[in-house]
């Protein structure tokens, strides 16, 4: 059973707007681990009649994918010493142009998939960062959702492009980078090299120096592709092809993939019998993954506000990249500082949370979550106006009502890593009632501290002593809102 299967039948009720909001910001924030699949979207019967028959998967042509940076044509700059400054004659630079872009884009050919990405197992929509999970690309490539999303093993599917592609100039592969802004690359062509060595040398020469910026970056636009390429630059004008036979090892088959290709479906597969082949199914908003399945008898866009900061974009990218980098060495020591404090909070939180599913008609469960900080202290992103946090995190142990989890207890503590470094400690008891109208929350107790990381140990023992209490003063409140008698509560 997939994670999706296990929490399908989880999903039957109604989660309120404040609800959704957190489910988003949980998804955000969550650590997402990379796997070693990719996947290729693809309408069926290019999966089972060209693909899977015959066990090659074709890199296209560079011109024909869809974002206009790409296939429509390069001019990169060109230099010159002073002798070749009128070459060449007649028509100027627009033929030799044609010829660099002959020589590049359209003797380049690529095969576009899709990373895949797993969530904590805390996370409750874990399945929003897997490669099979893009809706978009389920209705455009994936021919309105009937089509396959083919998984392939990616160290397997680099070693096949690398061998089987016949002699080859230049080969790349790796993921996309999602940019507002795309030149032509750092390095241009020197008329001088060209006319010494040739407009294909030079112009290969130029495409290995600016390979990323050739053929890995896109406009943002298509960020939600997650894209992973393999690009094969020769002489041919003519497609290329791997053998994928020893790379497949998933088939993914959309919502509505037709009951009527079933058959050849498994037909083809006969010659995969190590391949998983896995359903989607949309249900209630959410994108369920069931399987394996047993066979049966595939131009610079304007900026939307001004910064605040001055300066050129060098020195505006500059400072935002100093930022970024201090922000990750603070957050590592941080975590270092804050490390042996949140386990005691994780600690204190699950005892609390087994203590109180003891309680008559409630399920308890403790997860990770920095709840207890409030918003307008929680840390901000690198670089912007406001405190410096160098690192947060906490604990929350979520009380919720039986048989309907119309009413909710949480209690919940966390830690922040200050300048100094200091550290401040957060508790919190709060109610939360789901109705027609929305999620209403009442905080009954709250409190901080802000010490030095000598004092922490200490008031962190008094913080969770006061979290507990307070949770036992808020209990009468809580069971009153769930309609538990005092007798009934126990």
């Amino acid at each position: 059973m997939t994670s999706s299967e296990s929490s399908a039948s989880n999903r039957g009720f109604s989660l309120s707007r404040a609800a959704l909001d957190a489910l988003e910001l949980e998804v955000a924030e969550a650590q997402r681990s990379e796997t070693n699949d990719l996947y290729h979207y693809t309408n069926a019967n290019v999966a089972m009649y060209n693909i899977l028959a015959s066990g090659t998967l074709r890199l296209s042509p560079f011109e024909s994918t869809n974002d206009l940076w790409e296939s429509r044509p390069l001019h990169p700059n060109l230099s010159s010493h002073h002798d070749d400054e009128n070459w060449p004659e007649g028509s100027g630079h627009m033929d030799l142009w044609a010829d660099i872009d002959r020589n590049i884009r359209l003797h380049a050919k690529v095969v576009c998939l899709t990373r895949d990405f797993t969530l904590p197992d805390h996370v409750w929509n874990r399945d929003a960062s897997r490669g099979w999970g893009h809706l978009s690309l389920w209705a455009h490539y994936g021919t309105s959702h009937t089509g396959v999303c083919l998984r392939f093993d990616r160290a397997r599917l680099i070693t096949a492009f690398q061998e089987q592609t016949g002699s080859a100039a230049l080969r790349f592969h790796g993921p996309v980078r999602y940019v507002s802004t795309q030149g032509v690359g750092p390095h241009g062509l020197d008329i001088g090299q060209i006319r010494e060595f040739g407009v294909d040398a030079a112009a290969l020469a130029y495409a290995k120096a600016n390979h990323e910026s050739l053929f890995f970056r896109k406009y943002r636009d298509w960020e939600n592709e997650a894209e992973y390429r393999l690009v094969l630059l020769n002489q041919s004008l003519l497609p290329a092809h791997i053998d994928i036979r020893d790379a497949l090892s998933g088939a993914v088959l959309g919502d509505a993939f037709p009951e009527r290709q079933r058959p050849a479906l498994w037909e083809v597969l006969k010659a995969y019998p190590d391949v998983e082949v896995q359903q989607l199914r949309f249900q209630n908003r959410y994108l369920h993954c069931f399987g394996p399945l047993a066979p049966e008898p595939a131009a610079k866009a304007a900026p939307c506000a001004e910064p605040r900061r001055s300066g050129s974009l060098e020195e505006r990218l500059g400072a935002l990249l100093e930022a970024t980098a201090e922000a990750n060495e603070l957050r590592e020591s941080g975590k270092l500082l804050a490390a042996d404090h949140l386990t005691i909070i994780d600690q204190a939180m699950a005892a609390l949370s087994a203590e109180l599913g003891s309680w008559p008609e409630v399920k308890s469960k403790a997860h990770r979550h920095p709840d207890a900080v409030p918003v307008e202290q929680r840390s901000r992103q690198p670089g912007t106006p406001g405190e410096r946090v160098h690192y947060q995190a906490g604990f929350m142990c979520v009380v919720e009502n039986l048989p309907k989890p119309s009413h909710t207890l949480v209690a919940a503590a966390a830690v922040q890593v200050l300048d100094g470094p200091r550290l401040r400690l957060h508790g919190l008891v709060r109610t939360e009632h789901s109705d027609p109208d929305g999620n209403r929350r009442a905080e009954h107790w709250r409190a901080a501290s802000e010490v030095s990381a000598d004092e922490a140990a200490s008031a962190l023992s008094a913080l969770l002593a006061g979290v507990r209490a307070a949770v036992d003063t808020v209990r009468p409140t809580f069971n009153e809102q769930r309609g538990q008698t005092p007798g009934e509560a126990g």
